[in-house]
Parts: C-alpha cells; structure tokens; sequence
C-alpha cells in the first residue's frame, strides 16, 4: 500500500496543535515569532520550533502506522497556486453567466482566512524537515506550479499499481475512493467532527488472501491472513477512526450541483438537495454503470440530459435558461471533479511529463524510526538542524 499525505493539511494541524500547546507557556506569550535580525525578517521561537518539529515527527508516524505494514511508498503533496483561480476569472470575463447563486465577484476559496505569519512554519518544515525525509527517508515531495495538491494526489492515485491511504482534512478526496481498479482510503482528523473518519470506496476491489505480519502498535505481533485492505481498514477501527461508505455517484453529482461553500462555488440555481438527489436517481436509470465516465468525458449526451433535468425539475419557464445551465453544468464539474480527465491539458500533460522521467523511492521505514529516535539528540543551530 502507498501513503499520500496532504502536505498542506498535516502542516496546518501541526502548526494547530503546536500554538495551543506553546502559547499556554508563558514564558513564550501569545506571539510565536521573533525578529529575525540576520536575515531582515521573523523567525518562530526556539521553543516552538522544537515543538513543532517534534509534533511532525510523532504525526508523521502515526500515519505512516495506521498501514497494516510499512508503506511501499510514502508521497507528500503540497499546493501551489491553482489553476482553477484563472480558470474561474476567466469564465466571468468572458461569458455572460448570470445566475443568481453565484457572488457578485466570484474568488475560488475566496471565503478562507489565513494568518501572516504561518508561512514560517511552513518555510521551515519545507527547509530543515522535509530534506531529511526526502534524503534519508525517501518519501516523495511533489509541487507543481499552477496545481493544487488535490490535483497531485488525484493523478497518484489513478497511475499506482497499488492500494491507496490518503491523509487529509479535505473531504473534496472522498470522491477518489471511487477508482475501479484498486482500493483507495481516505483518513480525515478530527478537526471540529466528534470523531476522526475513515472514508472506504462502497465496495472494496477483491485482493488475494496473503499472510503478514503487522508491527505496529494497535495490533498484535501475531500473523494476521486475510486481504491487506481489510487489515488496513481493522487497524484504523482499532485506532477509533469511524467508518463511512462513499456512494461515489451521489458524491460528485451532489457536489456539482449544489456547490461548495468552502471553496465559495456557488450551487446551480434553485437546485436544492432534495431536487439534486431526483435528478440523480434519473440519471443513474438512464446511464447506468457509464455515468461517471460520461461526467468525466463531458459526454454530450449526458451533458444536455443533465441540463434538461435541472430544467425539468427546477421548472423553469424560459427555454433560453437552458444555456446558462449548461454552461454553470459544465463550470461545476471542472471545478469540482478530481479526474485528469477533466483537468486542463497543459495541468494534465504536465503531471505525465514529470512523472514520466521520476521514479519514485521506496519508503525506509528503519531510517524513519532512527531519524525520529534521534531528534531530541541532534539538535543545533536554527539552519544547521540536523
């Protein structure tokens, strides 16, 4: 099994869980940066530095141990500006969109706060941290230009040979469960939920029974037969994450159609979930186990039978509607569909093209473990950690 981690998700919890435990101290106080008076700038604290460097690595292996064994491999995916903002900009400049669900001045995630100074934990997890992962450890990094992670992550996920656990706190991911010919997990923290949640394709891909052996904390050192996504899915329970079953066709559909608040895309027009869930159940009678496929083509066929529906079921009195709803349609399932499929070429051909000519390393889980033993040890200079 490979593990891919939402690069910008485990940061942001670390850095969550760092401020809560350092700014109770108070021989640190509220602010967790000082100036940085060599390099004309800021730099966090001593303390929460340590903290949180400590916090990864405690995280990291956490994650790295709800597999059953050791993952082959290990990727972290970060984000980089998105495609989707330009996409998005120019759709408004050049179409005459005009429904009345979407903002005066649309802004993908144009909803979300961020704090100024959080970049620097991020710049040190990027600069001290993550070379020794990559170096001693031999996880995968990726960050592309103009590519969200989801986008990275969605791409692994479809050229992999093998099963997929995917970490984040985006549940826009869930919708990658759904790939037909391998099983992909998608484990999500706590955040405000009552309980952390393991999200399961509706049915798993069949794997031949093989024999391991698990050495990690949650089970026993005895062999355990049975399929490798079973003793995955058994270890995470045994880690309290709470199992839920993604349906994937209401999962897209449903997102199309009513949007995302989050990422501030707005819902097509007087589509509510009751309306949505109709217009799905039909499309699901007429095209069967080919919905998807033709979802992710932009088959024609589909696309008008879709825009008819919402027609249809929103009843609308002016033909002329028609075009904005397929328009809107359309704006929908790019932004919110992870399939290469529906990507941008240039995004799509440039995934290929790197992955094409890089070969991912093996994950080296006895240097891990040494790397992580050693932190309290190894410590130095702010730029000679390590």
């Amino acid at each position: 099994m490979n593990l891919i981690i939402d690069g910008n998700a485990f940061i942001n919890v670390a850095i969550s869980v760092t401020k809560s435990v350092t700014l109770r101290d108070k021989l640190i106080s509220e602010v967790y940066y000082v100036e940085d008076l060599l390099e004309d700038g800021f730099k966090l604290k001593d303390k929460v530095r340590i903290s949180f460097r400590n916090f990864c690595f405690t995280y990291l292996n956490s994650l790295i141990s709800a597999t059953s064994t050791p993952p082959t491999e290990v990727h972290i995916v970060f984000d980089s500006k998105s495609w989707r903002k330009e996409y998005t900009n120019n759709f408004f400049k050049s179409s005459d969109f005009k429904t009345t669900s979407a903002p005066q001045e649309f802004k993908y995630k144009g909803t979300r706060k961020y704090d100024e100074f959080q970049y620097l934990f991020f710049d040190y997890f990027q600069q001290v941290i993550m070379p020794h992962l990559v170096d001693q450890c031999g996880i995968n990094q990726y960050r592309f230009k103009g590519t969200e992670g989801d986008d990275i992550i969605a791409y692994l996920c479809e050229v992999t040979n093998e099963d997929v656990l995917i970490y984040s706190v985006d549940q826009d991911l869930k919708q990658l469960t759904g790939i037909s010919h391998k099983n992909v997990l998608l484990i999500v923290p706590k955040q405000m939920a009552k309980h952390k949640r393991l999200f399961i394709p509706s049915q798993l891909v069949p794997q031949s029974a093989e024999t391991e052996e698990d050495n990690f904390f949650s089970l026993s050192m005895d062999n355990i037969s049975g399929s490798s996504i079973e003793k995955v899915i058994a270890n995470l329970k045994n880690k309290d994450y709470v199992e839920h079953k993604v349906d994937l066709i209401d999962e897209v559909l449903t997102k199309v159609f009513l949007g995302d608040k989050s990422d501030n895309i707005p819902r097509i027009t007087n589509l509510t979930p009751s309306r949505s869930q109709k217009i799905i159940l039909n499309l699901s009678e007429k095209f069967g186990d080919s919905i998807m496929s033709s979802l992710d083509s932009l088959n024609t066929e589909f696309i008008n039978e879709t825009t008819n529906q919402i027609h249809l079921i929103t009843k609308a009195t002016d033909i002329n509607k028609l075009d904005e709803i397929r328009e809107h349609l359309i704006f929908n399932i790019r932004l919110t569909r992870l399939s290469t499929k529906v990507f941008p070429d240039e995004i799509r051909n440039s995934l290929e093209e790197f992955f094409d000519s890089y070969s991912t390393t093996t994950f080296n889980y006895k240097e891990f473990t040494n790397l992580k033993n050693k932190l309290s040890t190894i410590w130095n200079l702010y730029t000679k950690e390590f």
